[in-house]
Parts: C-alpha cells; sequence; structure tokens
C-alpha cells in the first residue's frame, strides 16, 4: 500500500554539535487512496500512527498531533500533523569544523502494523509538496539547500547549512590569530632583551592550550582532527620553534660574552624574520 509523505519544516535549533543533536518542528502530511484511509480510520488507525521519524531521540519531550481534518488530494485523503522533537544526526562531520558545512537528516520510516485493516506499506516522500523554511537559519550557519530522498528504507530529508563566515571568524579564528600575531612579533624585541623574550612563548602555549580546550569541550570525542585543531597544531610548532630559537640566541649570547658584536646581532636578525616570514 503506497503512503505518501510531505514534510514543510518551519524551524530548525538548538544545535548541540556535542551531542549531534537538534531541534524541528514543522507540518508532516501523510496521504494514501482514500478507500485505504477510510478503511483505517473506521478501525481507529490514525494515518500518522503508520510512520515515525527513525532519528527521533527523547519521544517522550516529542510531539505529533494533528492539524486539522482529512484533505481530499486527487484521489488520496490526507492529515497535516503538527510535529515538533529532538533529532539526531550521524552525518554531522567536523572535519572541517567550524568553516566547513554540516548536514542535518529527517529520517521517516513506515511502521508494521499489527491492526488488520493496514498491510504492507511502501512509504514515498512527496518533494513538490514539500518545503523548508528560511527560519531554519541557525545561530552561526544559513541553509544552502535541502533535499528529499526516496530510498528503500523510507524518506530522508537533508538539510545542508553552511557557516556564516563571520561568526566562526569572531568566535574562534580571531582570538587565535591575535595569540599567535602577539608571538610572531616577539622577534622584533632585540636579542639584549633575552629574558623577556623567554618569557613570552611560555605564555602563548599555555593560552593555545586553554583556547583549544575551550573549543574542544563544544564537539564530541572525535578520532581525528578538525580544521581548527590543525591550525592549532600548527600554532603550537611555531610557539616551540621560536622558544627554541629564543634559548638558542640567548645561549649564544651568554657563551660569546663581549664578542657578541653587530655583524652577529644582523645575522640572528635576518635568521628571525625568514623565521617569521615562514611562519606566516
Amino acid at each position: 500500500m503506497p503512503v505518501t509523505v510531505a514534510l514543510d519544516v518551519g524551524n530548525v535549533y538548538g544545535l548541540s554539535t556535542r551531542d549531534k543533536t537538534y531541534r524541528a518542528e514543522g507540518i508532516l502530511r501523510v496521504s494514501a487512496p482514500a478507500a485505504s484511509v477510510r478503511q483505517w480510520v473506521a478501525a481507529g488507525v490514525e494515518p500518522s500512527e503508520l510512520v515515525r521519524f527513525e532519528n527521533l531521540v527523547e519521544p517522550w519531550d516529542s510531539l505529533m498531533e494533528p492539524n486539522g481534518p482529512l484533505l481530499q488530494l486527487g484521489g488520496s485523503l490526507g492529515r497535516d500533523y503538527r510535529f515538533s522533537g529532538n533529532f539526531y544526526s550521524d552525518e554531522i562531520n567536523f572535519r572541517s569544523h567550524p568553516f566547513g558545512g554540516l548536514t542535518l537528516r529527517l529520517i521517516l520510516e513506515a511502521v508494521p502494523s499489527a491492526n488488520a485493516a493496514v498491510g504492507a506499506l511502501q512509504l514515498r516522500g512527496d518533494a513538490s509538496d514539500s518545503s523548508v523554511n528560511q527560519r531554519t537559519n541557525m545561530t552561526g550557519y544559513q541553509l544552502r539547500s535541502w533535499r528529499l530522498v526516496n530510498d528503500q528504507h523510507g524518506v530522508d530529508l537533508n538539510l545542508t547549512y553552511e557557516p556564516l563566515g563571520r561568526a566562526s571568524l569572531m568566535k574562534w579564528l580571531l582570538p587565535l590569530t591575535i595569540t599567535m600575531l602577539v608571538m610572531l612579533l616577539t622577534p622584533n624585541l632585540r636579542a639584549s632583551f633575552s629574558s623577556e623574550r623567554l618569557a613570552i612563548p611560555p605564555v602563548i602555549l599555555l593560552t593555545l592550550v586553554f583556547m583549544q580546550q575551550a573549543y574542544r569541550d563544544t564537539l564530541p570525542t572525535l578520532p581525528y582532527l578538525t580544521g581548527l585543531d590543525r591550525l592549532y597544531a600548527l600554532s603550537y610548532g611555531v610557539t616551540l620553534v621560536f622558544f627554541c630559537e629564543f634559548i638558542w640566541c640567548a645561549n649564544l649570547k651568554d657563551r660569546l660574552a663581549e664578542r657578541f658584536d653587530a655583524a652577529l646581532n644582523r645575522r640572528i636578525e635576518r635568521l628571525e624574520l625568514a623565521m617569521q616570514l615562514a611562519s606566516v
């Protein structure tokens, strides 16, 4: 028995990158041949009982209620249902986070019924009658596209989001950039200020550790590095290289003592300038 579903998603919010969950609400339309629907209703079976959201979590905190009477849809009968709930999307990939896009899924599947009035069901989605409201733009993300897919397991609505560049820049990239700018400007201190130069890299390293920890606390445990993790790894490497160079320079100055002349100082300055440019 063919059962057609259409989704009108009105709002998507409450994205939790740590739990890979989000909240969504909208209208679900379930329709089937008129004779079958009348038979189901007479047997006390509501059309919404024949489908379910496969990736719904916390069912006790969800909603599925009729949003009007039965509708005549050509040779079919259907009914609209208002739904809301918390959904899990395993398709969320953090390899490019927080700069890459993410995909959220709403998965509908047919529910086997023990009622004799309901036979085997074939679920299919109607993309022409489905829609996604632009209010689905979440904080830091905007909706790029959506697609309704029919497969052998049911109906899959894919919502593809892309990050708002300014939000990601201000929240994560700008603090890292400022911190590393301080590090890259440190070699501009003359070599005679060796104690001051040696004090800055440990502070930068501690700052990087705390910033990365704050960022990772917003994500689940991942077996791979995200895009921002790779930037942090590069920042650690740059800071350690400069720290080692400062130690070498301080030891050289102490060892040569009076022979540490202007020519040697210029050579060190040229070396540090090359390191700065390479780090950038």
